[in-house]
Order: structure tokens, then C-alpha cells, then sequence
């Protein structure tokens, strides 16, 4: 016998309801799924590029680098991984070499060398890098693209860079890079510098610093 309501119209069984409910259900359960992991994605990538600004602004301070410079080149060197190593034995979020800057660190400081697994400490990680990057920035500025040279020097080396600085001071640097990579380097992180430059301008504004 089929089920009809009051009005005539075919009642659905149980079996029919259910149906129905898992048909047009599990689509939203699973678009309920997505979302949440998409805000989850959102909200563990805000944080890894992010979570270090205030240590990146306390060491741009005391090493005269340039907040926003330095976090773009955190962003280059690491894409803000405390755990990145590199194929040359560099280690952390600012690629720090045990046998390079830190032991000029240490040396300046007149302390032991940090071993390699203490570099992962992102603390000491940037005051190192920042503190290497500084030098490097006193070290050109009087050139008028100083800022370039020095992320030469960070990225390849001091001889090449004496190298590539230009027979004027006020001459331009890109164009003299003869490694394609570190042109692209320097290029990336001037550009990147610029937007991390806002972002330490609203926090600032904000009193987050």
C-alpha cells in the first residue's frame, strides 16, 4: 500500500529520507571539512611568517639592519623554517654556516663558536645573521646601492662582491653581478623588502612593537 499525506502527495518512506540525508549530506560535510582545514592552512601560514617579527625587529635594532630587510631575507634564505639546512652546511631560518659568520660572530664576541645544532635556535640564528648582514651593510655604505652589495656579500662571499661593486659610488650593482643566482637573490629581496616594509609600518603604528 503506498503512503500518501493528507494533500495527496507521496509520502518518502524512511529508506527514501535516509537516502536523501546521506545523498546531500556527505557534500557538506565535506565542504564544512575543506573550509576548516583551509582556515587551519590559513592560520598556520600567517604564523610561520609571522612569529618572528618581533625577534627580527629587536635584532635589526641592535645591529643596524633594516627590520624588513632582514625578514626578507629570512624569507629567501628559509621561508621562515627554524629546521632548514642547506647543501653547504648551512642551518636555519638565515642559513647560517658554523665555519663563516658564526665563527666571525663568535670571534667579535669573544665566545665559543655555536655548534651546528644550536643554530636552529631562531634567537640566536638572527642576532648571528643579522649581526653578519650589518657588518656587511657598514662595510658599503657608502656606496649608493650598499644594500645590494651587502646582500652580495651574504650571498656569495666578500671577494666577490669587491668584485661587483661598481668603479663609482654611486654606480648601479645588479647589471655587474656575473652569477645569475645571486642576481636574482639581491633582486628578490629588495623587492620583498619593500612589502615587509609596510607590514613593520602598521605594526608599528599599532604599538605591536
Amino acid at each position: 500500500m503506498r503512503d500518501y499525506s493528507k494533500n495527496g502527495k507521496k509520502r518518502l518512506t524512511g529508506g527514501q529520507a535516509a537516502f536523501l540525508l546521506f545523498l546531500f549530506g556527505i557534500p557538506a560535510i565535506l565542504a564544512g571539512v575543506l573550509i576548516w582545514e583551509g582556515v587551519c592552512f590559513c592560520r598556520r601560514y600567517f604564523d610561520r611568517y609571522q612569529r618572528y617579527d618581533s625577534i627580527i625587529e629587536a635584532a635589526g635594532r641592535r645591529n643596524g639592519v633594516d627590520p624588513a630587510l632582514l625578514k626578507a631575507v629570512i624569507w629567501r634564505e628559509s621561508r621562515f623554517d627554524r629546521d632548514a639546512t642547506g647543501t653547504k652546511g648551512e642551518v636555519g631560518l638565515m642559513q647560517i654556516m658554523v665555519q663563516f659568520a658564526a665563527r666571525d660572530w663568535a670571534d667579535a664576541h669573544k665566545r665559543p663558536a655555536p655548534t651546528k645544532g644550536a643554530l636552529s635556535d631562531p634567537e640566536l640564528n638572527i642576532e648571528i645573521g643579522s649581526w653578519y648582514l650589518g657588518r656587511a651593510l657598514r662595510r658599503w655604505a657608502e656606496y649608493r646601492e650598499g644594500t645590494a652589495l651587502a646582500l652580495c656579500e651574504y650571498n656569495a662571499g666578500l671577494t666577490r662582491a669587491e668584485a661587483w661593486k661598481p668603479p663609482d659610488k654611486n654606480g648601479t650593482v645588479i647589471d655587474r653581478i656575473d652569477i645569475a643566482s645571486t642576481a636574482s637573490y639581491v633582486t628578490v629581496i629588495l623587492t620583498k623588502q619593500k612589502e615587509y616594509a609596510r607590514e613593520f609600518r602598521d605594526k608599528a603604528s599599532r604599538g605591536l612593537f
